[in-house]
């Protein structure tokens, strides 16, 4: 069942309550029901600095943001459809209260930056977030340095104490070209959904897709990741503090070309449970990655449960690494796992030839052919078919 509560406070600004469902397989966190009613409306297409709250209107269309903003708690900053912001001068949203981005299908939501390159912009800063709520939004070219010089991720939660549930859904995005992770999430107080997003070209010389450490918990599936510079998804706790884990079911995702800027030294990964992690890791479509599924042996590898992913390279010198050396993880009898390059070809429409770690826009079409041996080999827990694109349109849809 799915269950969504949303209160509008006095008109002033929009309040929350978020519940969990109990969908197996999908849209089982569910923070706000779009669309919502515009409080607080903003109307200018100048956005002010410091503390803002309330609604950018689809009416406006394009803002402009040239320095750093803050919702505070109990504040919500809710971005109609349609919206474009165009962010200047390293700027970055702060969001202790909440974060409610509703775009849809034909009127997504675009956060860019008018220069078109990596770090333009300072991203979404959410460490003291109450909820977050991303869907159908390009958020483009963030990471820009902290006051340290340091890269930021592009949509980052790292609580400094507990500070009660934060329900994080992130759906149906695409995420572009930031200069360090694309989602950072870490606390044990966090509950994630992130369903159906494509991220594309993540990192410089280090960064990863999705970040998940600390205790988070929840769902990454129908995602696909293509050409970033660590790990794909990447799941850890902690060498010392080891419980609450962190624990997410990992299924349906289509990872593509990764690790490789990272070097030989310490590449890259398609799938990552590292540092007393569990979860279930099912279904995924895992093609010319540096390494495949790494299940480290300081992972909690005996609560790891996975199978039915498949594994293809046209590089030869990394086929070795699907379950790298020194991994707990072993090839399972329900894999697909290709020995050549024409050995159980996964038939996506297009892949290009060659992996091109300096390629900055995806010249693959990772969609699968008809006769992909990917279809109807999946756990049928989770899906009939292999990666982010299934045959009962429930995957991703772009």
């Amino acid at each position: 069942m799915k269950k969504s509560v949303f209160q509008a406070l006095a008109g002033l600004t929009l309040g929350l309550a978020v519940l969990a469902g109990c969908k197996k397989n999908g849209e089982d966190l569910v923070i706000t029901s779009a669309p919502q009613p515009a409080s607080n409306p903003i109307k200018t297409p100048v956005i002010p600095c410091g503390g803002i709250k309330g609604t950018l209107l689809s009416s406006v269309g394009t803002y402009t943001m040239s320095c750093d903003v803050r919702i505070a708690k109990k504040d919500t900053l809710y971005i109609q459809k349609g919206v474009t912001v165009n962010v200047s001068n390293n700027s970055a949203f702060f969001i202790d209260g909440t974060l409610i981005i509703e775009g849809t299908s034909d009127k997504p939501v675009t956060i860019t930056s008018p220069l078109a390159k990596k770090g333009s912009w300072g991203g979404f800063q959410c460490d003291s977030a109450q909820a977050v709520s991303i869907k159908w939004a390009h958020i483009n070219y963030a990471g820009g340095p902290n006051a340290t010089g340091s890269p930021r991720g592009t949509i980052r939660i790292a609580p400094k104490r507990a500070i009660g549930t934060i329900k994080v859904v992130l759906q149906d995005s695409w995420l572009l070209a930031g200069t360090d992770d694309a989602i950072s999430l870490f606390g044990s107080n966090v509950v994630v959904d992130v369903q159906r997003n494509t991220i594309d070209d993540e990192g410089t010389t280090d960064g990863d897709a999705i970040n998940l450490k600390s205790g988070v918990t929840g769902i990454v599936a129908y995602n696909v990741l293509w050409s970033g510079a660590g790990t794909a998804i990447k799941l850890e706790t902690s060498p010392t503090v080891l419980f609450p884990q962190t624990n997410i079911k990992v299924y349906n995702n289509t990872v593509v070309a990764h690790g490789f800027r990272r070097g030989f030294g310490e590449p890259g990964r398609a799938i990552s449970v590292d540092k007393n992690a569990r979860g279930e890791v099912y279904n995924n479509l895992l093609v010319n990655n540096y390494y495949g599924l790494d299940i480290n042996p300081v992972a909690d590898y005996k609560n790891v449960s996975y199978g039915n992913n498949f594994f293809y390279t046209a590089i030869d010198s990394t086929r070795k690494y699907f379950y790298p050396a020194g991994s707990k993880g072993v090839a399972q009898a329900t894999d697909l796992v290709s020995t050549s390059k024409t050995d159980k070809d996964p038939q996506l429409v297009k892949l290009a030839a060659t992996t091109d770690p300096t390629l900055a826009t995806n010249p693959n079409d990772l969609h699968l052919q008809g006769s992909s041996p990917a279809k109807g080999k999946g756990n049928p827990t989770y899906n009939a078919d292999i990666g982010a694109y299934t045959s009962d349109g429930k995957g991703n849809q772009h």
